[in-house]
Formats: C-alpha cells, sequence, structure tokens
C-alpha cells in the first residue's frame, strides 16, 4: 500500500511538471505576437481619399526596424527613403512620403523587426487611395488567374497562360 502511494505521489509530480512545461511552452510559441505592431497609418486594409504623407508603425514593445518597404499592386517598389539604423530602437517609427504615391489598385507595406529576444518577424499592411478604390482585400480575393489547364490525352497536363 505504501508503494503505490509513493508511485501515485511521483505520478502526480510528474503530470504537475509536465503541465507546467506545456504552459510555458505555449505561451512561448506565442510571445512574439508582442512583435506585431499595435497601430499602422494607414490601418491595414484601409481606403483612404487621398494619397498619405506618411507611413507609421507603432509596437507594444521597443524594437529594432530592420525592413520598410513599400510596394504598388504589381509588386514594383516605391522608395519611401526608409534607411536601417541599428542603433534606433524605438516603439513608435513613421516615414514622411515625399510625393503623391504611383497609380496603383492598392499598396502593400511590408516589415520586419527584431527585439534581440523573440527573433526575426516580417509582416505587412495593404491600404488603398482614391475615391473609387475598394479594401485590398477585396481586390486581392477577385483576382483570379487566366491560365487554362490543357489536357492532354496522356493523362497528364500543364497548366498554360490564356491566349
Amino acid at each position: 500500500m505504501r508503494g503505490s502511494n509513493t508511485l501515485r505521489k511521483t505520478l502526480l509530480a510528474i503530470a504537475l511538471l509536465l503541465s507546467g512545461l506545456a504552459t510555458n511552452t505555449s505561451s512561448a510559441q506565442h510571445s512574439h505576437g508582442v512583435l506585431t505592431p499595435g497601430v499602422t497609418f494607414p490601418p491595414d486594409d484601409s481606403v483612404l481619399n487621398e494619397s498619405p504623407q506618411m507611413i507609421m508603425m507603432s509596437f507594444r514593445v521597443d524594437v529594432t526596424l530592420l525592413k520598410l518597404a513599400l510596394y504598388s499592386a504589381e509588386g514594383q517598389w516605391i522608395n519611401i527613403g526608409f534607411s536601417y539604423d541599428p542603433m534606433r530602437v524605438a516603439d513608435s517609427f513613421a516615414y514622411p512620403l515625399q510625393s503623391e504615391l504611383p497609380p496603383s489598385d492598392y499598396y502593400i507595406a511590408r516589415w520586419s523587426v527584431t527585439d534581440g529576444k523573440r527573433g526575426l518577424l516580417n509582416g505587412e499592411f495593404t491600404f488603398a487611395v482614391g475615391d473609387d478604390a475598394i479594401p485590398p482585400s477585396e481586390t486581392i480575393a477577385n483576382t483570379t488567374s487566366d491560365a487554362v489547364e490543357v489536357l492532354p490525352k496522356t493523362g497528364s497536363y500543364r497548366v498554360t497562360p490564356a491566349n
């Protein structure tokens, strides 16, 4: 009887230890969430009446901004004057835009940060500009390929662009 009590206590201690490890592991897996921006300007998936005068990101903790790049819907890089500064650690970053943005259905701002503890995190936010603009998520969802499946008699197939 005494042996079974000791075994039961040992198993209970192991179970408690393992449950504590599982809790710590799950919170560690989601700790990079503090590196996501709390606020962006323009807000993600927003539609603005006019071209923004700046790109802004605010984080929950101090980070080093490794990359901030702006692209058109077609993937063309738009120079916003970002320059990596390894000495700049902050929770907010703002980059004034020197001119009007070139015409595009929407824009994609891609960023990378690190806080020196949680590793590297990449992300992006999108926005559209203009009276007739629609949220980028709707434009992206409506994008379809013009590729056509060609099924030869052999049973194998390939995808070719439509003519």
